[in-house]
């Protein structure tokens, strides 16, 4: 997707960011371990006419890594950005793909574009969504994410999602020791949500090629939509393998990093579905970018959050308002995992679909009073 209108290139005057930590309002259960807290980094740009742009940096563990290395990195990109400012030209964070990035990850590439193209919308006047495409959707179908540990716990947060409106359920699975154990669960939530709601199986690379294979189809009569990563990232022969030898859709997620990644993927026929991450594809336009060669290559395409913060989960929205109709359901309904998503007004869920803000920018305003409760650090660099 081509930008509708053209992205112009501010001139900065004033970075300022937050380290900030969350609690989950329960943990997070995933075969990649147990959260508790959600750690990240809120930016703010501030313009030489005072307009504000906000940005999310939230690696997650197995997507990206840690923060720590972002956060010591930050402050040299602050002044690559900073020097910049008047310069001739595309600003430097102007492109998007592993080779243009110079050494800056993906996350922390992710957070100053989202900011970037914020504020660059909201000096134009549109939205986000109108500033990456002419007509994004104005509703996006999500999903609800099942991440307890206990299979109970798990049906009972199912049965809870479907009586909110959700009709599509994705489960964590790849935490117990045994295919049975793993049967029990999936049958269990797909008891306790009943026959018409869309379920998804998510096994955060838990397998080997072989105990994948005999784990998805020992669950395949529960009518699932399709599974999400059941082996490692790098094996990509051994995702193809799953894919030939099993009837279920399958979905890469780990494995879909930047544009190499999808072309390897794309070449071996591993995945009907692509799971795209802004925060892990490094920004908004790459994610559109990675969109258009699945696409192409007539594999489907999702947009789910890292369960960042309601400012990640709204660029992240904003991606998937310019998929191509019909969207699918994407991963967005995470914010209330946690017990604060830093936003004066959350963003809504009706049914199972959320709307897409149309106030100017990313359409949110972060509550600064409840970010300083989590904040544990913050810089701030002005032009010189």
């Amino acid at each position: 997707m081509k930008p509708e209108r053209r992205i112009s290139k501010p001139r900065l005057d004033r970075v300022r960011w937050w380290r900030y930590r969350i609690p989950f309002r329960t943990p997070f259960a995933t075969a990649h371990g147990v959260l508790a807290q959600r750690e990240g980094v809120l930016l703010e740009l501030t313009s030489a006419a005072g307009v504000h742009g906000v940005g999310e940096i939230a690696p997650l563990p197995g997507f990206g890594g840690s923060l720590e290395p972002l956060w010591d990195l930050l402050p040299a990109v602050v002044e690559r950005l900073l020097r910049a400012r008047g310069a001739p030209g595309p600003d430097p964070l102007h492109g998007g793909d592993s080779r243009e990035r110079e050494g800056v990850p993906s996350a922390l590439w992710c957070g100053f574009k989202v900011a970037l193209l914020d504020l660059a919308a909201r000096e134009a006047g549109c939205s986000l969504g109108a500033l990456l495409g002419a007509h994004p959707a104005r509703l996006v179908p999500v999903n609800a994410t099942v991440g307890a540990r206990q299979t109970a716990t798990a049906v009972e947060q199912a049965r809870r999602a479907v009586a909110a409106g959700f009709t599509t359920i994705k489960l964590k699975v790849g935490m117990e020791a045994s295919v049975s154990a793993e049967v029990e669960r999936v049958a269990a939530v797909r008891a306790a949500i009943g026959p018409a709601i869309r379920l998804r199986l998510d096994a955060n690379e838990a397998w080997t090629t072989e105990l994948a294979i005999a784990a998805i189809r020992a669950t395949e009569p529960f009518q699932l939509e399709w599974i999400e990563q059941p082996v490692p990232a790098a094996d990509i022969a051994g995702l193809a393998r799953v894919r030939r030898g099993v009837g279920t859709p399958i979905a890469a997620d780990e494995s879909v990093a930047d544009v190499e990644a999808v072309q390897a993927l794309l070449t071996a026929e591993a995945a009907d579905v692509l799971v795209l991450k802004p925060m892990l594809a490094g920004g908004p336009l790459a994610t559109l970018r990675l969109a258009e060669l699945a696409r192409a290559a007539g594999v489907g395409v999702v947009v789910t959050s890292m369960l960042e913060t309601g400012v990640g989960i709204a660029a992240a929205l904003h991606v998937a308002a310019g998929l191509p109709a019909p969207i699918m359901a994407c991963g967005l309904a995470t914010a209330r995992l946690l017990t604060d998503d830093l936003l004066v007004r959350p963003l809504s869920i009706d049914n199972g679909v959320m709307p897409l803000p149309e106030a100017p920018g990313l359409g949110v305003q972060v509550d600064w009073s409840r970010l300083e409760r989590y904040t544990v650090s913050a810089g701030e660099l002005a032009a010189r």
